[in-house]
């Protein structure tokens, strides 16, 4: 709780109160209390046991709430953390699905219909952007304040202001990130590129650490077969190369206290050429402008190329597909490559919000939504939906946590907990970040390749970066001009124009759009957050 009271303090010295509309990647929790004084009721009251027993929304009947998630292809409310969830609450859930295809539109629809869904959870930053303009959701400043405790615990002051309009309205509970940090630094590796083990035993070669070792082997490879040796879907930006050239995931870089879009980092025109040069001599797919994902998991898991960007949960699938042509093939990761052998590579973890659980105003029983989701905000609560029980379905060897699994059907191991992470709620970012490695081995493929990626995390550099708590604040026009300098990079690899001038001509037209006060509006921020984010220690 220090640390949060630290936080708190600086934010009113401060007067941070920006709100920002759009998602972010990164942010820090404060300490939550790990309590929940009526857990059994499915609330807490910051007022006082008396107070509570006084309160009929804690005391009285427990109505069945009504909750709307995003799509899945499954039945949430046959899955065992609903249960679990009723047991520690005493409330009955009842979960609805927006459909895979027009979700938003359909949302849009049946807000504006006055559907009397209780909460809205996860929604998207730019789904809440236009349930805002609508005026649709519910101000939760007073419910938070009656039966949030746990909740306002759990989230951290800057995540709080990324959920609170000029006026103070909080419209939202924010689901912060927890990908790790500078401070935490195992497991915060989860993809990179994926090689196929037995074209790189064939080759007599070792995973890539470095720009030059990247490049050989992809040389090796196509001298050899003719093949591409690498494909990925199209895309301008490939985020593990990137590393080479001094940038990464972010999007915006601190540049000695002046925040940097990529497009202008130093490594940029290098960058390109270094990606045209693939492109030119086979290397990389010549599909890429067009490929979509599919195609290229196709061309690697047959053999017709040696690797391909994928993340560690990717592995199931792609352990499937590789299966097909070489059983006795795996999947080994390259990660965020160093410049050169005599440098040290870096790595840019995000830190912010995920998205926000809100309740829109035609909600039947806000309240009792704030008491259920705020006593699953408990941690134990938390643990039990999110991973179960220590020991039946996970167990924590070293300090970090492992999945159980039985071979008895219907065992409560860890099989039964695969989704769960769509009923939890909030709780201190960096105990989730401790549970989610659970999940992180939740196949024998999947804990292999996670562990072998991340056994030289020691070596790297990590840099925090926060720049979705700045993103609600850009021009709005600053999605068009991504959108058409990603196109504009895609069309430069394929064609091979001068790097430079394709750099030079993109920044022209960044300064004559979008980008000046974009650059601004960032600069902004993070004069105005300097101070704080010197505390903003863990994520």
């Amino acid at each position: 709780m220090k640390k949060l009271t630290l936080k708190r303090t600086l934010c009113a010295l401060l007067a941070i109160g920006t709100a920002l509309s759009m998602t972010a990647c990164g942010g820090d929790s404060g300490t939550s209390s790990g309590t929940s004084s009526t857990a059994s009721t499915g609330g807490t009251s910051t007022d006082g046991s008396s107070a509570a027993e006084e309160d009929p929304f804690l005391t009285g009947e427990k109505p069945e709430l009504s909750i709307l998630y995003y799509y899945q292809a499954y039945d949430m409310n046959k899955e065992p953390s609903v249960q679990i969830s009723e047991e520690i609450t005493g409330y009955k859930v009842k979960w609805y699905n927006l459909p895979q295809e027009n979700a938003t539109q359909k949302l849009m629809l049946e807000v504006a219909g006055g559907a009397s869904y209780d909460m809205i959870k996860g929604c998207g930053f730019n789904d809440i952007a236009q349930l805002n303009t609508q005026n649709a959701l519910m101000d939760l400043n007073e419910l938070l304040d009656k039966y949030g405790s746990n909740i306002k615990s759990a989230v951290s002051d800057l995540a709080w202001d990324v959920v609170t309009r000029d006026d103070g309205t909080i419209y939202g509970i924010p689901h912060e990130a927890f990908n790790g940090s500078s401070e935490e630094k195992y497991g915060i590796l989860k993809g990179g590129i994926g090689f196929r083990s037995d074209v790189l035993e064939e080759l007599g070669a070792e995973i890539p650490t470095n720009l030059d070792e990247f490049y050989n082997v992809l040389k090796a490879y196509h001298d050899k077969t003719g093949n591409a040796s690498m494909t990925m879907a199209k895309g301008g930006w490939q985020t593990t190369i990137m590393a080479a050239f001094g940038m990464g995931d972010a999007v915006w870089y601190d540049v000695d206290g002046v925040m940097t879009p990529r497009l202008k980092m130093e490594g940029m025109v290098d960058y390109l050429a270094f990606m045209q040069k693939l492109y030119q001599e086979g290397l990389l797919d010549n599909d890429m402008p067009i490929n979509a994902t599919a195609n290229a998991q196709e061309k690697y898991s047959s053999n017709n190329a040696m690797c391909m960007p994928m993340m560690f949960w990717d592995i199931p699938a792609m352990k499937a597909a590789l299966d097909a042509n070489n059983p006795e093939a795996s999947n080994v990761f390259m990660t965020y490559l160093a410049p050169d052998a005599d440098t040290a590579p870096t790595i840019y973890v995000a830190q912010g919000v995920q998205s926000a659980t809100v309740i829109p105003k035609t909600a039947k029983n806000p309240e009792h939504a704030v008491i259920w989701f705020n006593a699953l905000a408990d941690v134990d609560a938390f643990r039990k939906v999110y991973i179960g029980e220590e020991g039946v379905s996970y167990e924590i060897k070293d300090g970090q946590y492992y999945p159980i699994f039985t071979e008895e059907e219907g065992d409560m191991d860890f099989n039964m907990y695969t989704n769960a992470d769509k009923f939890a709620s909030v709780v201190d970012s960096d105990e989730v970040f401790k549970m989610w490695q659970a999940r992180a081995r939740k196949t024998p493929e999947m804990a292999v390749a996670y562990e072998q990626m991340n056994s030289r995390v020691d070596e790297y550099n990590v840099v925090d970066y926060y720049e979705s708590f700045f993103t609600g604040q850009l021009p709005a026009e600053q999605v068009a001009l991504d959108t058409e300098i990603n196109d504009t990079l895609i069309k430069a690899i394929a064609e091979g124009t001068d790097a430079q001038t394709v750099v030079n001509d993109l920044i022209a037209k960044w300064d004559a759009g979008a980008g000046a006060g974009s650059e601004k509006a960032a600069q902004e921020w993070y004069e105005a957050n300097t101070d704080m984010l010197k505390y903003f220690t863990k994520y």
